[in-house]
């Protein structure tokens, strides 16, 4: 079976810069200069053209990209579900507002329920989960669907988040486990990188909840994670993470070669890659 049979979901790294510093982040250093806007109109087209029927725009912080929004309109045109992937700082009514109709999916980052934890993760400046609070009832009341991503570190995976997904409400809850990139988070790993038991004490406190709509958190081990994920930098490349170690290639290469071959299909199947994402919730 071809990768476009199996593969239908991308992640665009659109920029490594952030206004955060968060410690775990594992696409700060990639070192490239985002592509024109002209040329990344070109690489969804190419994407479209592989099959790929959703993209998630991710960074760094892709709000920061100035042609974010026109980037996920023409997407949206070309028939792709549109998401995002933001720490939610720079999110205010207005912007979401604009943002209704043209991005499918919002998903905020929140690795804790403690301002104080989150700040000690470089993950804001001390009141970043009162601000995710905030915005994702206005996120849900313009008709975009929320997700939230959380990443499990030595400092979290005692914490029992239940009451923090409880009161965000998203439709999807996906929880990761900190996976070590060389060169991207090293300095992170001696006191926030967890072991796979550590992981799954955080998995089994977590495991019986439901999202208000019946669905349930989807766990990813960082040997799940590794070679699972279509990743595209902010150049245009495609990049894998195999072995903790960047390798990039060329986007024609990998198209000509077929995304199988950088990415595992088996992988991506079985960490739940293609689920529901054009599903509307009440």
């Amino acid at each position: 079976m071809s990768s476009a049979g199996i593969i239908k979901s991308v992640n665009w790294h659109l920029l490594s810069t952030c206004n955060y510093r968060c410690r775990f982040c594992f696409a700060r250093n990639l070192g490239e200069t985002p592509v024109s806007f002209d040329k990344g109109v070109e690489i969804i087209q190419k994407l479209v053209d592989l099959g790929m029927d959703k993209i998630n725009f991710a960074g760094g912080e892709p709000l920061l990209h100035p042609r974010l929004l026109d980037y996920c309109r023409v997407a949206k045109d070309q028939g792709m579900t549109v998401s995002i992937t933001t720490n939610g700082s720079l999110l205010n009514e207005d912007l979401i507002g604009k943002m209704r109709g043209v991005i499918d999916w919002i998903a905020l980052s929140i690795d804790s329920g403690s301002d104080e934890i989150e700040a000690q993760l470089g993950r804001g400046y001390g009141f970043h989960v009162r601000h995710c609070i905030g915005i994702a009832g206005l996120i849900r009341n313009a008709g975009i669907r929320l997700k939230m991503n959380t990443t499990v570190t030595a400092s979290t995976y005692r914490e029992n988040m239940i009451p923090l997904v409880q009161t965000i409400k998203p439709d999807r809850w996906k929880v990761l486990q900190m996976l070590h990139i060389h060169g991207e988070n090293d300095d992170a790993v001696e006191d926030l990188a967890i072991t796979s038991d550590q992981f799954n004490q955080f998995v089994g406190n977590h495991l019986h909840m439901h999202l208000d709509w019946g669905e349930s958190p989807v766990f990813e081990s960082s040997d799940e994670i590794e070679n699972s994920y279509f990743m595209i930098t902010p150049s245009g490349n495609v990049k894998i993470d195999t072995g903790n170690i960047i390798t990039k290639f060329s986007l024609d290469d990998v198209i000509s070669l077929g995304v199988e071959h950088v990415v595992s299909p088996v992988k991506y199947q079985n960490r739940g890659g293609i689920y529901e994402w054009a599903k509307l919730y009440p």
